[in-house]
């Protein structure tokens, strides 16, 4: 593999992560979840910043811009979604779909870590040591951040995906993520 086509794979995978976070997050703002709306919301801002840094790195130290692979949608709204209102949503579907998004969201974070770790090793193996040390920083904050989805599926599971705690929990995870957003440097 070379050094565009990692680039290419890389640029790609994280516009399909901003498509992903941006869905879970409206995913969960049509379920009522404002905390966990609010926390994909972060994630997507976050990944942004990532993807920004990750272009201009490329562009500035090799002179290209990458070429980005065509992107499926990840089509984590169900397509019945679009039918009803969110009063349509009853108690037993709503906890269904929190589980549901919080699975994916546990899935892509293990895909990325691991697809990371793939492209760490390729720059690495072509003696691209100073791509791949500023890689490996992405690698950290997916690892924190599978940390934290794997956290929050082993909470809610831990009262059996419990309706009321859930909705507790919501402005405590409201108010982190908040925090965090206003903490974001976005320039």
């Amino acid at each position: 593999m070379t050094v565009d086509e990692i680039f290419s794979q890389l640029i790609s995978h994280m516009v399909e992560g901003l498509m992903i976070h941006a869905q879970l997050s409206d995913y969960y703002g049509f379920l009522g979840m404002m905390g966990y709306q609010e926390c994909h919301r972060y994630h997507y801002f976050t990944e942004n910043k990532n993807y920004r840094n990750l272009m201009e790195y490329y562009i500035s130290h090799y002179n290209k811009i990458p070429v980005e692979n065509r992107i499926d949608n990840p089509d984590i709204i169900p397509e019945s979604w679009y039918q009803y209102s969110r009063q349509d949503v009853n108690s037993s579907i709503r906890i269904n779909s929190i589980q549901i998004g919080m699975d994916k969201w546990v899935e892509w974070e293990k895909k990325t870590k691991v697809f990371y770790e793939q492209m760490f090793l390729e720059l690495t193996n072509l003696k691209e040591i100073a791509a791949s040390v500023m890689l490996k920083k992405y690698i950290q904050d997916v690892d924190k951040e599978l940390a934290e989805a794997c956290q929050e599926r082993l909470e809610a599971s831990a009262t059996d995906f419990n309706a009321s705690n859930l909705v507790d929990d919501q402005n405590r995870i409201y108010k982190k993520y908040k925090k965090k957003l206003k903490e974001i440097k976005l320039c």
